[in-house]
């Protein structure tokens, strides 16, 4: 989950938009993220650690959790649903993660991409989100997957939604899964998050786009229309038994993103 203070709305130089997502007027630019969400300073002390419980790794994720950044650095209800469920998922089909070049959008802490690297060695996952968050992540892929006891196949990087992607250092064209949880809550930020994911996926790309998120406001809705002109969205029906029905009942839902034709 990325880092916002809601308290503050862009003043700041527009980007230009990306001609793939129609979710603003042609005339309209698109303001910068980092000035929709400007970034602050940490708050968090050493011994403040929670650890999470993911079925099918054989230990708690350690993580190291930050309030001070907005609410990008504690964890969140969807990124453990999303956690468990691809835990639950490596367990019947490794083959979804053997190999694989994976995104974590939002990574907030890292949770969902650390579990991923976790359960797969030969993937390599990507935890991504603001730089003000950006040694919180690598604190806590040490934590769980230490770079000295083996080549660590959990990488942090900086990645703002809605700017250029392509000049990245991330895996843009060989990336093959996408996950995203709990990056749906600041609505200024909505057309910034559904133009990466256009980038990430482009029309006619063989990618799988893991998406997860908690109902909190009636404006949800437009990000999902938004979204809507982008991608067909399939709600996941292959978590474990009993799963879906737990977590719908917290108001979380788990979908597949697939790009439109």
């Amino acid at each position: 989950m990325v880092s916002f203070d809601a308290t503050v709305l862009s003043h700041s130089r527009p980007r230009s938009r990306s001609s793939s997502v129609s979710t603003v007027s042609s005339t309209v630019a698109l303001p910068t993220f980092e000035a929709l969400a400007p970034p602050r300073p940490p708050t968090t002390q050493d011994e403040e650690e929670t650890l999470v419980q993911v079925d099918g790794l054989g230990r708690d994720v350690r993580l190291k959790v930050d309030a001070g950044p907005g609410c990008g650095g504690i964890a969140w209800p969807a990124g453990e649903v999303l956690s468990r469920y691809i835990a639950y998922r490596h367990s019947i089909d490794p083959s979804k993660l053997q190999n694989k070049k994976v995104i974590e959008l939002g990574s907030g802490t890292g949770l969902v991409g650390i579990v991923a690297g976790m359960l797969e060695p030969s993937a390599e996952v990507w935890v991504t989100d603001q730089e003000v968050l950006l040694d919180l992540m690598e604190i806590n892929a040490e934590f769980n997957i230490p770079s000295l006891k083996r080549g660590r196949n959990v990488h942090v990087a900086e990645l703002n939604w809605g700017e250029d992607i392509i000049s990245s250092p991330l895996p843009i064209d060989e990336c093959q899964l996408v996950l995203a949880a709990d990056c749906v809550y600041f609505e200024p930020a909505f057309p910034l998050l559904v133009r990466t994911l256009c980038d990430l996926a482009p029309v006619g790309k063989d990618i799988e786009i893991l998406f997860c998120w908690k109902k909190r406001r009636k404006a949800d809705k437009r990000f999902f229309a938004m979204l809507k002109k982008h991608f067909d969205q399939h709600m996941v029906d292959d978590d474990r038994p009993g799963e879906r029905e737990r977590y719908n009942r917290e108001g979380v839902s788990l979908m597949r993103l697939v790009r439109r034709k």
